[in-house]
């Protein structure tokens, strides 16, 4: 979603929020006229969104950062940013009435109730985030979606996505996939030139594994071979161990 429809969005819920707040006159502000209500709350709500919204953005950074629980780290800025946020409640309720300091029984009150209202705009701002998020990857899939092996265009279309190695058999070649396997017929060279952009390397005369798909390896004297899923196994070449060793696959 663009960021100033994403912005229009909140403004909306934070907005609709403070019309309820209006109506309902919570926190001794019902006996106050409708028109006083309704731009008291509005600009509170406003405010609101100013302080809390950097505050959210800021947790699910540290959330990924330190691969916390987003929902607990949002949960703890609201905490966190109701403290400024009771600040300019007591400003704004005190204009023109006092300049003395609230109490701590004062100030402790004011916080928590400041802190449901957070409660509730951080929580509407989260699940309007969750109903966005099903679009957005949705949107950056079609923009950026990988581009998979140009080999799997000559395949089945029952082979599947998922490429796991390629057997030569003569003048063909059998991919190994998810679903099974399937002879294409190619020289293998030709065969492993298209499995860009899978990481992957010619383990055998025979056989090309791609690296994600090795699930073990078995060893049988100086001889090794790579076990795959479904029960594949790919031989090793003993010419290719050391280089293999070497870069992690054995």
């Amino acid at each position: 979603m663009p960021p100033v429809r994403r912005l229009v969005v909140d403004l909306s819920i934070m907005l609709a929020i403070g019309l309820l707040l209006a109506l309902l006159g919570p926190f001794g502000t019902f006996g106050a006229s409708f028109a006083f209500r309704l731009v008291y709350w509005m600009a509170l709500m406003i405010a609101g969104y100013a302080i809390y919204h950097p505050a959210m953005l800021v947790a699910s950074r540290v959330a990924v950062r330190l691969a916390l629980p987003e929902a607990a780290m949002w949960a703890a800025a609201c905490a966190v940013a109701s403290v400024p946020m009771t600040a300019v409640v007591w400003v704004v309720g005190r204009i023109g009435y006092t300049r003395r300091w609230p109490t701590l029984e004062q100030a402790l009150a004011l916080y928590v109730n400041v802190a449901v209202i957070g409660a509730i705009g951080t929580a509407m701002l989260w699940i309007a985030r969750r109903r966005r998020e099903p679009a957005a990857i949705v949107e950056d899939a079609e923009v950026a979606a990988p581009v998979g092996p140009a080999l799997l265009d000559r395949l089945p279309p029952g082979f599947g996505p998922v490429l796991h190695a390629l057997e030569m058999e003569d003048h063909y070649v059998r991919a190994h996939g998810a679903y099974g396997s399937a002879l294409i017929l190619m020289r293998m060279r030709d065969a492993v030139a298209e499995t860009a952009p899978l990481v992957g390397a010619q383990v055998h005369r025979s056989w090309w594994v791609a690296r994600g798909a090795v699930e073990g390896v078995r060893r049988e004297g100086r001889n090794y071979r790579l076990v795959l899923p479904g029960g594949v196994e790919a031989p090793v070449a003993r010419g290719a161990v050391s280089a293999l060793a070497a870069e992690g696959w054995i």
